[in-house]
């Protein structure tokens, strides 16, 4: 049998021989077309002039016409359901694919390709594979000769590997198949091709889950456990199942398998990457762009060689108001408590009934949040902590507006859903000395600091002799700033002056003699800017020194 058998004219065919077509396919899948008589199927073809006085057998051979494309459909149906280890077997033994497109409702070509693997959808000529649709991503790859020994060239993915989201299929013997732009620009999209343009087909290879993606883990009760983060893509995704819904959406199955970083709520320190596999939930309604992954069910955390975790579940996005935090009173040397927090975000240190956080600490500033609510308290300001009260309930005092009538403070008793503190190292209006490896570089001042700002750790030294501490805090900060460069020669030029974003690790030291910690330095700088790469490459370290 030749490669690609096309029996595909310009012109339309008679009506016998469309007759004849639809009768052989009703033969083929024991089709009820007894209702024709067989007479006339082998009589001598008939001009297309006399069957039009026949409208009685027009009929009948219309209302056939239907049942054999219902019966034609589900015959196709059944041919998916071929379970995966037999593809792979044809694959491995090289045994050629025959694709029919008349078998999908299109002209009646049929094509003999190189086989493919159990997670790739071929296109060729007319033919689509019915599981490639609009919506969905998909990486692309030119298909092999079939005469080629083992199949052992390699080719190269189309759009440089990318999976990119199908926008279009077009009509016709050469179907144009459009995908979104990328990085191209808008107005002259590249990424497309049409499905005649390479005879040796190609395949198709769905994408539901990408690197970088995040998902919350729930267990059984459908309670939140952690977040999951998508490191690397370890095999190819591989549907399991389609489904046309009644409301004419589609829905796909795919086994996933992916190295994930995990971040339990309950569980404190780094945790390594881990394999994970489950079968993604992939939903494109009738009038969306484009397909969203609904969950991810049948969850498996760890290796084959470890103990795996199953029963999980996931959901796409991080659910902030779904984190748990437990503490422990004790672990604070105070009341043996143990509370529960629903919502606290990951930057800010827990308060809840008997319990404030040890990382609280007078001297600092911070932002003050209800959990469970979006509205922080004192107006969003960060303000500076002077005291934490002793008790049951300690009361938390900051820097007032007025001294004859304090009212910024609270009690830690006082919110029953407790309440979340996120320390504040840089505020808005501060200026700073840009320094390179000693050297003056600049001036930059903060324009905006409205980022959450993270405390990486804090370092107590005690001094020699004496029962007195010096408090180190060391916060991760990300704000945009107005820097000012200097010349040669060191001074400064109006003219250069760069809006950049600016992130790095502020370091915040409080002495036993003062009550309010001071700005020491901001290291670990990394500029939004080209600059950037010129002080990476010569490896110029960055230092933002406060000015006061």
């Amino acid at each position: 049998m030749l490669a690609a058998e096309y029996n595909v004219v310009e012109e339309e065919a008679p009506a016998d021989l469309q007759r004849m077509w639809n009768l052989t396919r009703a033969r083929s899948i024991g089709t009820g077309c007894h209702l024709l008589d067989i007479e006339d199927t082998l009589k001598p073809f008939e001009s297309a002039q006399e069957l039009q006085d026949e409208p009685i057998k027009k009929s009948v051979l219309s209302d056939v016409d239907s049942d054999c494309e219902e019966l034609n459909t589900h015959e196709h149906d059944l041919k998916e359901r071929t379970s995966n280890n037999e593809r792979l077997r044809r694959w491995r033994k090289r045994e050629p694919l025959i694709l029919d497109a008349g078998a999908l409702g299109d002209l009646p070509a049929v094509y003999k390709i190189a086989p493919v693997l159990p997670h790739q959808f071929p296109v060729i000529g007319v033919y689509i594979d019915p599981r490639v649709h609009t919506g969905f991503r998909y990486k692309v790859k030119p298909l092999n000769d079939l005469n080629s020994p083992d199949g052992s060239k390699k080719l190269n993915y189309l759009f440089a590997g990318r999976a990119l989201t199908l926008l279009s299929i077009g009509r016709g013997y050469a179907k144009r198949l459009t995908f979104e732009s990328g990085d191209s620009k808008l107005n002259s999209n590249e990424n497309y091709f049409w499905s005649d343009s390479r005879p040796e087909g190609f395949s198709f290879e769905v994408e539901v889950v990408s690197v970088g993606d995040k998902f919350t883990i729930y267990d059984i009760n459908q309670e939140s456990q952690g977040t999951l983060e998508v490191v690397q893509l370890q095999k190819e995704q591989t549907e399991e199942e389609q489904t046309v819904l009644k409301d004419g959406s589609i829905e796909k199955k795919v086994k996933i398998y992916a190295l994930c970083k995990i971040e339990w709520y309950e569980k404190c320190g780094d945790t390594p990457l881990i394999p994970v596999t489950g079968v993604a939930i992939v939903r494109k309604g009738r009038r969306q762009a484009s397909a969203s992954v609904v969950k991810v069910v049948n969850v498996s955390l760890g290796g084959v060689k470890t103990n795996q975790l199953k029963g999980f579940e996931l959901k796409p996005g991080i659910q902030s108001s779904s984190r748990r935090t437990t503490i422990i009173g004790e672990e604070v040397g105070d009341v043996p408590t143990k509370y529960t927090i629903v919502g606290l975000e990951p930057f800010e240190l827990p308060i809840i009934g008997t319990y404030v956080d040890s990382r609280i600490i007078s001297g600092f500033h911070y932002r003050v949040r209800l959990v469970g609510q979006k509205r922080r308290l004192f107006q969003g300001r960060s303000l500076l902590l002077t005291s934490v009260g002793m008790g049951y309930g300690k009361r938390l005092t900051f820097e007032p507006d007025c001294l004859n009538c304090p009212e910024n403070y609270f009690w830690s008793d006082s919110h029953p859903d407790g309440v979340g503190l996120e320390p504040r190292a840089i505020h808005t209006g501060m200026k700073f000395e840009v320094m390179a490896n000693g050297e003056h570089l600049g001036e930059a001042s903060v324009f905006r600091a409205d980022l959450p700002q993270s405390e990486e750790r804090t370092c107590v030294t005690k001094l020699t002799g004496r029962s007195r501490f010096i408090v180190d805090k060391h916060i991760q900060v990300d704000v945009t700033c107005h820097m000012k460069l200097a010349t040669t020669g060191g001074g400064l030029v109006d003219s250069e002056v760069h809006l950049m974003r600016v992130s790095g690790v502020a370091l915040l030291r409080k002495r036993p003699e003062d009550s309010k910690a001071r700005l020491i330095k901001v290291y670990n700088v990394g500029l939004d800017s080209q600059l950037n790469q010129l002080f990476v490459q010569s490896q110029t370290e960055l230092v933002f020194n406060p000015l006061p």
